[in-house]
């Protein structure tokens, strides 16, 4: 401990605001609990920055942190891969440092740490690129070794998983995957510990997963499905008919593509939440339109059940208009957010909303 006070001493105050307000001559002298806890706080990442997050990386402090010394890289480490965002700028580099973390293993490296046993949340979003075949080849070695016994794993040990819509084929290939490597199904659990599931830009388009025995496994055994909507359709027409008065204050259309959600393969489905930025007129739809606004988001969580019949409900409304395939307000819990992201016809930062903690607010992970 002594040594990482040192290092921070000398590093650190370069590195975080939050150490810029101890003097270097009285950093030493902190107790070492009290030195733990500022340097938990200051590696946290910042997912409710004003910043876009691909101008100003969450994760920076913390990475610069992990610079400073091997206990404090440790330390950092945890805070980082708590909650972790992908997509196609960053895949790539993420399962090279799996493969690089499994060397080290194997070389009992100071360097090693369990990123599965760490992470919690995992954000995937659109990736373009193809793991489902590809080879990472070892630095070391010359055996090169599959993606997917790298990513598969990782994206099967969190409790929360975040995927968009568009990049279901990486989940459903690591399902397969692993579902493959488990011979006796009949008294093993299933290889996976999800439990809730967020989608990202669903679209009415089919569905895939079910269609093998190790989708249905894997969809039975979610029991929270958060939706969050179509980047371009139904969150403008939801801002837009709400600031024009065509739905009321309490009324909600749901995504078109929830009537092609297979629900009957949802068997441990207890809870659905659908995620609306939050609109108060008055408010200017041309602007809207062409720059947009900073809104906060609305998280509305009903029962399962509701979702379960022959004809899926299409709209939340005040309990005086309930009718036919229509939800109850009444019946419907919701959350408002405390920060603002920014929304507008083509830009919406979804992934802040869900890295700044969905499941925290319904009270879940």
């Amino acid at each position: 401990m002594r040594s990482l006070k040192r290092a921070l001493q000398t590093s650190l105050p370069y590195h975080s605001p939050v150490m810029e307000t101890i003097p270097r001559s009285s950093f030493t002298k902190l107790p070492t609990e009290l030195v733990l806890l500022i340097l938990k706080y200051a590696a946290q990442p910042t997912f409710a920055q004003p910043d876009q997050y691909n101008v100003k990386n969450p994760y920076s402090t913390a990475r610069k942190i992990c610079l400073v010394s091997k206990a404090a890289r440790r330390i950092a480490m945890r805070e980082m891969l708590h909650t972790v965002l992908l997509d196609s700028r960053n895949m790539t580099a993420f399962v090279q440092a799996l493969y690089m973390q499994r060397e080290y293993a194997q070389q009992q490296h100071p360097f090693e740490f369990a990123y599965t046993a760490h992470i919690r949340r995992l954000w995937i979003g659109e990736f373009c690129g193809c793991l489902t075949g590809a080879l990472v080849h070892s630095i070391t070695t010359s055996e090169p070794e599959s993606s997917l016994d790298l990513i598969a794993p990782v994206l099967l040990g969190v409790p929360s998983l975040a995927i968009a819509f568009t990049s279901m084929n990486l989940l459903t290939c690591s399902v397969e995957h692993v579902w493959n490597l488990n011979i006796d199904r009949e008294r093993s659990p299933p290889p996976w510990r999800t439990k809730t599931l967020t989608l990202s830009g669903m679209s009415a388009g089919p569905w895939h997963m079910p269609m093998l025995a190790s989708g249905l496994a894997f969809l039975a055994s979610i029991t929270h499905l958060i939706a969050l909507p179509d980047t371009r359709r139904d969150t403008f027409l939801h801002v837009l008919h709400r600031a024009s008065g065509v739905i009321g204050s309490r009324d909600y259309n749901l995504p078109s593509c929830m009537s092609q959600v297979p629900w009957a393969s949802f068997k441990s489905l207890e809870s659905v939440s659908l995620v609306f930025p939050r609109v108060e007129p008055p408010i200017d739809e041309l602007a809207y339109y062409c720059a947009g606004f900073d809104l906060r988001t609305e998280l509305l969580t009903f029962p399962a059940s509701f979702m379960m019949g022959h004809d899926v409900p299409f709209m939340i409304q005040a309990s005086t208009k309930a009718g036919q395939r229509r939800i109850l307000f009444d019946d419907v819990r919701v959350v408002v957010s405390s920060f603002p992201v920014h929304f507008c016809q083509y830009c919406q930062e979804w992934e802040k909303v869900w890295a700044c903690g969905l499941e925290a607010e319904r009270g879940g992970v």
